[in-house]
């Protein structure tokens, strides 16, 4: 076995053991209802999407991916903090643990995840494949498409935060569960301009995969987002969440798995 099997095994394996640990802590809340497992889970994450960027993007990429996501995923929860934009006037309880100019730690890594997440899910979607290097038009739709993808879960995960975990408080509750609608359009302003941002950065740090993208590394990303549909598919609160979830998050992941299967088989065609 090489040295760049032997690593792609490894990567692979903690990916696993990683996608796991996310799987249980989801567990360990629908069971006992614990709301301080979103620290925990956020770590496993981050650690888990950066480990797969590696393996799909390569580092170099990976760097400008978490640097891109923490940096603008912080600046704009700072500045709807103070300003009401993009997402609306509210502020976090203590239950994200230790904050920065009000914003949680934890919240900067979700944004890189979640929008990490819905970067591969599009590719898959739309391209057929879980990695695109493509011109700055492509990108920019692309970048649209992902966006989509994060805002679909958001549309479960917001109203859960606040009515069911109280992660956050609404300064004036809106018309979707207690949401502002204009909170929607923050988070796909936000998402669509982190995806943009990597993925026209590609012209200059491209792709690198350390060894060739296997079916497994293509798939765990998608696994990652599926696993959040079927949690809030089937134990969010509201329930009337649980019906949005399984649409809005359903649909992409469902169409995701076709476009993970089409690539799939023309890999095995053209070995």
């Amino acid at each position: 076995m090489t040295t760049a099997s032997r690593r792609d095994r490894l990567s692979s394996a903690a990916l696993g053991a990683l996608l796991v640990a996310s799987a249980g802590l989801h567990a360990q809340h629908a069971i006992y209802g614990s709301k301080t497992f979103w620290i925990g889970v956020t770590l496993v994450m981050t650690l888990f999407s950066v480990t797969s960027s590696v393996q799909l993007l390569g580092g170099h990429v990976t760097t400008v991916f978490v640097a891109t996501g923490v940096t603008l995923g912080f600046f704009f929860e700072m500045l709807s903090l103070r300003t009401g934009f993009p997402f609306g006037p509210y502020h976090y309880t203590p239950l994200f643990g230790p904050c920065v100019l009000g914003v949680p730690l934890i919240i900067p890594l979700a944004w890189y995840v979640i929008v990490y997440l819905g970067y591969v899910v599009s590719n898959l979607m739309i391209e057929r494949a879980p990695v695109v290097s493509a011109g700055p038009g492509r990108a920019l739709w692309l970048s649209l498409i992902g966006a989509g993808v994060v805002t679909a879960y958001d549309l479960a995960a917001d109203p859960f935060m606040v009515l069911t975990v109280g992660a956050w408080v609404m300064h004036n509750p809106g018309d979707y569960f207690g949401e502002q609608l204009r909170g929607f359009a923050g988070w796909t302003l936000v998402s669509f301009l982190i995806g943009a941002i990597v993925r026209l950065s590609h012209q200059k740090v491209p792709i690198r995969p350390p060894t060739r993208i296997t079916t497994l590394a293509a798939l765990y990303p998608l696994l990652a987002y599926g696993i959040w549909w079927l949690f809030f598919s089937l134990i969010a609160e509201p329930r009337g969440i649980r019906v949005v979830a399984a649409y809005a998050m359903g649909i992409p992941t469902l169409a995701a798995v076709t476009g993970l299967w089409a690539w799939r088989r023309a890999e095995q065609a053209s070995r």
